[in-house]
């Protein structure tokens, strides 16, 4: 049954929809081929074959391997850019935001307040305030979320009990929009898989095939065979993020520099922080953000520059103790390490200007188009919430040489998981009767699948374990890692415990307990050996210990201390 719903829904990811979409893509010329599987590439991808052209997205590993699997996951409009009078981007954001909220994938996108709190008496209130306002006012069309509130040290104190009441004088309450950055990216290429565009994961870019000087297409090898493979194409856009300078450079052209800059984030347990609602507050060099997600607390960020192998950034100990501080700054109720389950870190791709900045939170977050050598364009830059209207433009550019002047119309498509939300939005209780999850669980469900969790519950139709919470893990249906396998483009444990469930920073261990029973229940489905079970265990293992070795040093030390 499972094989028949693969075959019958073509959003359905997984080895054979691969095999045969990497089969076409090497028999035919697409119209356009993206490089990078990330929210920016998936964007691209899905404007196009929205436009109704052919189509084939590439990615030398997993759907949102980098950095949009490892951003702050709200859409937002940036309030702190109000103070660098960048309005513009701001206002496009916000807009981006809404439509998240209301259209494109309101069962992923949440709104969710913040508070600023005021430590400055007299002028702080109606300076923030006016800023505060004008957010407001970037969303007054078909508003998605609620206008600002103003509390004073009381009032403050109901909503926040861990405030520091001492330092904290009162608060300015405004919303954003919470998500699930990883399955949010998942969405869009499914949904771009769903209107034509061909997906191949782990096929690394090797070559630039070139028609004299004009770049047609590429060569990738494929990592599950070792075979190479030619892919023609009348255009190509890069978006390949803090790779891209790299990538137009090996295509033969040499315009700009990327930035990589260093993002950390927290995930703390539910108990670490009394609040009814998130935290944006001044830090040391940016600002400090604390939200609720998926039951947690995220906290983040650091913005510095990384100068390391930007395949695997890392959390350090100075950037956990550094959130831990700015963060406690402003609570009585002080949050330890013994609170952080778990951390990741990404790198955001700023475009370099002239000249060295002095730090990374100094350079612009807007994105830009870059054309050249002829036939490649290139995507770079933005930021993750303006995906769509940064993909729209990259399209326009990369096609317009062809003659095809054909607009964007993702303005208007929901996303996979949310055509048929009315339906199943008020449906938590019922699933938690259905699956034994906890009400709030089955509500999560929902947030992460959509109306897609009905291809969940017939999965379990199949097994009756399949529809029960998962052993070691019960905020999660058994169901959910099936699905990542047999519809979803997963292909390692990694890409189930890390970005399909979030498991491996949520478990305390980094979810290396529940690990072999997870790989011993989708090795079937997989296709998996003992053997394949091994290697899978202890490809995750390794990347676990490697992102998790600050925060257990950090651990030791409390202990010994404590000791």
């Amino acid at each position: 049954m499972a094989r028949a719903l693969a075959h019958a829904d073509p959003t359905w990811l997984h080895p054979a929809q691969r095999a045969r979409d990497l089969a076409a893509a090497t028999q035919q010329t697409a119209d356009l081929l993206v490089i990078g599987a990330g929210v920016t590439g998936a964007g691209v991808a899905l404007d196009a074959a929205a436009r109704g052209l052919s189509v084939v997205l590439v990615d030398a590993g997993d759907i949102a391997i980098g950095t949009s699997s490892r951003s702050g996951k709200t859409f937002h409009g940036g309030l702190r850019y109000l103070e660098q009078l960048n309005f513009k981007l701001v206002a496009h954001a916000i807009q981006e935001r809404d439509l998240m909220v209301k259209v494109l994938c309101p069962h992923m996108a949440r709104p969710e307040s913040f508070l600023y709190p005021l430590t400055h008496a007299w002028w702080e209130r109606p300076y923030v305030g006016a800023g505060v306002t004008l957010y407001d006012l970037f969303g007054l069309k078909g508003r998605a979320v609620p206008r600002q509130r103003h509390f004073g040290r009381r009032g403050l104190q109901r909503h926040v009990p861990s405030i520091d009441a001492q330092r904290v004088l009162g608060g300015i309450q405004y919303h954003d929009a919470l998500m699930d950055d990883a399955r949010h990216t998942l969405a869009v290429v499914r949904s771009a898989a769903g209107r034509g565009a061909r997906v191949i994961t782990r096929a690394p870019l090797v070559d630039f095939l070139k028609d004299g000087e004009r770049v047609s297409g590429i060569v990738v090898e494929d990592r599950l065979s070792g075979q190479r493979h030619a892919l023609k194409a009348r255009a190509v856009v890069s978006a390949t993020g803090i790779w891209a300078d790299e990538i137009q450079q090996r295509a033969g052209a040499n315009t700009f520099r990327v930035q990589p800059a260093k993002g950390v984030h927290l995930l703390l347990r539910p108990e670490a922080l009394q609040s009814d609602t998130g935290i944006l507050a001044r830090a040391t060099d940016s600002v400090i953000i604390a939200r609720r997600w998926y039951g947690y607390w995220l906290v983040g960020t650091t913005d510095t520059p990384w100068h390391g192998d930007k395949s695997r950034p890392v959390a350090e100990a100075a950037d956990i103790d550094y959130l831990l501080d700015n963060l406690n700054a402003y609570l009585q109720h002080k949050v330890t390490r013994a609170d952080v389950l778990g951390t990741f870190a990404g790198l955001r791709p700023l475009l370099k200007p002239v000249g060295d900045a002095d730090t990374t939170s100094a350079l612009l977050r807007d994105h830009a188009v870059i054309e050249g050598p002829a036939g490649l364009t290139t995507i770079v830059g933005g930021k993750y919430t303006t995906y769509r209207r940064m993909a729209a433009d990259a399209v326009d550019a990369a096609i317009r040489p062809l003659g095809i002047t054909t607009g964007s119309t993702t303005d208007r498509l929901p996303l996979v998981g949310a055509t048929d939300w009315a339906a199943v939005r008020d449906s938590a209780p019922q699933i938690a009767r259905q699956t034994g999850l906890s009400p709030a669980d089955a509500g999560r469900l929902l947030q992460r699948h959509g109306d897609r969790v009905r291809d969940l519950l017939r999965l379990a139709a199949l097994d009756p374990a399949l529809g029960r919470p998962l052993a070691g893990a019960p905020q999660y249906l058994a169901a959910e890692l099936v699905h990542a396998v047999v519809a979803e483009g997963a292909h390692s444990l990694i890409d189930v415990l890390v970005r399909r469930t979030h498991l491996s920073i949520e478990a305390a261990d980094g979810a290396l307990a529940l690990a072999p029973d997870a790989a011993r229940l989708i090795a079937p489905w997989a296709g998996w050996s003992e053997a394949d079970v091994q290697r899978e265990l202890q490809a995750y293992a390794a990347l676990v210990t490697t992102e998790r070795a600050a925060l257990q040093r950090l651990r030791e030390t409390t202990d010994t201390i404590a000791a």
